[in-house]
């Protein structure tokens, strides 16, 4: 029995005309809609050692501008959505998020340990720490659309013993983080030549 030539993952992308890809709408983001374009195939992935190659789903994520490509294999059910794929890879997005802010807010990378116990023991305290900032800003939401877990951390420092400043300046720093964010947002819809209601909550 005769053994069918491989094919690289790229090679068979660039073959793929552009009616083959399918724009799907991943999340609303802080600066309009993301969307991507998707291809989805099914294919049989080896690694030489086990008996017989498994079958997966291949997902290939490009930008609209065409100018970035991303591929993944996923293991979900022969029947998945292809919307499904796309919302399942694009979760990795919250992940990092969470990541970068419990690094930037609660000091997740600054540790120093020698045994494994100080390292469990510093990543629970993270954990909580970054649990107690992500319900102070589902609780404020509803007034605070755009508070940070550094806004958060901000308040914080200004209430509990520590160098104090007044209830102006800390006002005045946070609405100034959210000023720009709003300006950021506000550039990102222009560019997708759509209206936008801004968001005022200082």
């Amino acid at each position: 029995m005769s053994q069918a030539e491989g094919e690289t993952v790229a090679t068979w992308c660039h073959r793929q005309p552009d009616s083959a890809w399918r724009r799907v709408l991943l999340r609303p983001g802080a600066k309009g809609h993301l969307m991507a374009e998707f291809l989805c195939a099914r294919v049989y992935v080896w690694d030489g050692k086990e008996a017989g190659a498994r079958r997966w789903h291949l997902l290939i994520r490009r930008e609209l501008d065409g100018k970035k490509v991303k591929y993944c294999l996923c293991n979900a059910g022969s029947g998945a959505d292809l919307h499904e794929l796309a919302r399942m890879q694009g979760l990795r997005y919250f992940v990092e998020q969470a990541f970068k802010e419990a690094k930037s807010a609660c000091g997740m990378a600054e540790y120093q340990c020698r045994k494994w116990d100080g390292l469990h023991h510093h990543m629970t305290m993270v954990m909580i720490a970054t649990m107690f900032l992500t319900k102070e800003r589902l609780a404020l939401r509803a007034t605070a659309q755009l508070l940070s877990c550094e806004d958060v951390v901000q308040m914080l420092k200004h209430r509990l013993p520590s160098k104090l400043i007044d209830d102006e300046s800390l006002v005045s720093q946070i609405v100034s983080r959210h000023q720009r964010r709003n300006t950021a947002r506000n550039s990102a819809y222009q560019r997708q030549g759509r209206a936008w209601a801004p968001i005022n909550d200082t």
